[in-house]
């Protein structure tokens, strides 16, 4: 008389796929705790939210700005979050002292996966009244220094396949003479943007910007910080496209 074969047990393998399912949850939750994004041009409001969001997703928070004080504070906000963060303070205007700020960071945080630049030389001055060098000064604190910034961290945005996120503005598409120095970084910023994808995207780093064409609130119904740092979030998940204007 023939053996029938012996059916699988159901019980066992839905148990298997729950199992296998909690494992990779667990692995990519560690995954992530071991990623650092640095913020450059750290401050209230949008870098906030872009920290809160990355930071609620497990992602260590390194902060580099000017003011020690105004980043004591937002470390102690993050850390009521249970967010990890450290910074370091620099004049982002100033090259070697944002590079020491970074390799600071790094000490205390270990290698960057995503570098966010978010410094802007925002002075709302009319073109005329503008001089060479203030022009010239904005744009190193606009454009040159992410440059700067992704050149130094180039060989652990290789390591970890890494990103780097730009806070772009419409102005890049309608400049606006009230506002020079914006117009003119956000316009370089974006051209930036752009070249860099062309030049990393065969290293695996992904480079995005957000053309932010709105003015950033709370009360916005369109661009709350909130709001800006989901599009964030997502742009570096997709990895698929360059520029979203918004």
């Amino acid at each position: 008389m023939r053996k029938l074969k012996q059916l699988p047990n159901i019980e066992e393998i839905i148990e298997g796929d729950i199992l296998a399912e909690i494992k990779a949850y667990r692995a990519e939750k560690e995954n992530k705790m071991t990623k650092t994004i640095l913020i450059i041009g750290m401050g209230q409001g949008l870098s906030l939210a872009i920290a809160e969001k990355f930071g609620q997703e497990g992602y260590k928070i390194g902060m580099i700005s000017r003011s020690q004080d105004k980043l004591l504070q937002l470390k102690n906000q993050l850390a009521e979050q249970n967010i990890v963060s450290e910074f370091a303070t620099a004049d982002v205007a100033n090259t070697p002292e944002m590079i020491a700020a970074i390799q600071s960071i790094k000490s205390k945080l270990g290698s960057i996966s995503i570098l966010q630049y978010n410094a802007v030389d925002y002075r709302m001055k009319p073109l005329m009244d503008e001089t060479v060098d203030d022009l010239t000064n904005g744009f190193k604190i606009s454009v040159a220094n992410a440059f700067a910034a992704t050149k130094e961290l180039l060989a652990d945005l290789k390591e970890n396949k890494g990103s780097i996120l730009l806070t772009g503005g419409g102005s890049a598409n309608y400049p606006n003479p009230d506002m020079a120095s914006i117009s003119m970084g956000k316009a370089g910023l974006r051209n930036l943007a752009l070249q860099l994808h062309q030049v990393l995207k065969p290293e695996n780093i992904f480079v995005g910007t957000i053309t932010i064409s709105g003015w950033i609130s709370p009360e916005s119904q369109t661009h709350t910080p909130t709001m800006l740092a989901e599009k964030f979030w997502d742009l570096n998940q997709a990895r698929n496209q360059v520029e979203i204007i918004y």
